[in-house]
């Protein structure tokens, strides 16, 4: 009787834990080549920030145009971003 409960109980915990152990695979792992597009693309994200800080701290034009250059440089970093970051979250749930 005591061994048959024993059993009993470590049949309920097995499923218990299989159970749990099911969102963990439902999260797919990104593929190699996915990883290096990721890392690619916060590099090229990373230098064209640089590239425009030194662009806007050498502005030559009159303070609305290099206003006017800021605005544009940050409102292309913020959309290439949220492109990167968007391909990022399908490539994560697409696997």
């Amino acid at each position: 009787m005591i061994i048959e409960e024993y059993f009993m109980r470590i049949q309920i915990l097995s499923v218990v834990m299989a159970i749990g152990l099911i969102p963990g695979s439902l999260l797919a792992a990104e593929t190699v080549k996915e990883k290096v597009q990721d890392t690619t693309n916060d590099m090229q994200r990373d230098v064209d920030q640089k590239t425009n800080r030194m662009e806007e701290a050498t502005c030559l034009q009159s303070d609305t145009e290099c206003l006017k250059e800021k605005a544009e440089n940050r409102k292309d970093e913020t959309t290439d971003s949220i492109d990167d970051k968007a391909n990022e979250l399908k490539n994560d749930v697409d696997d």
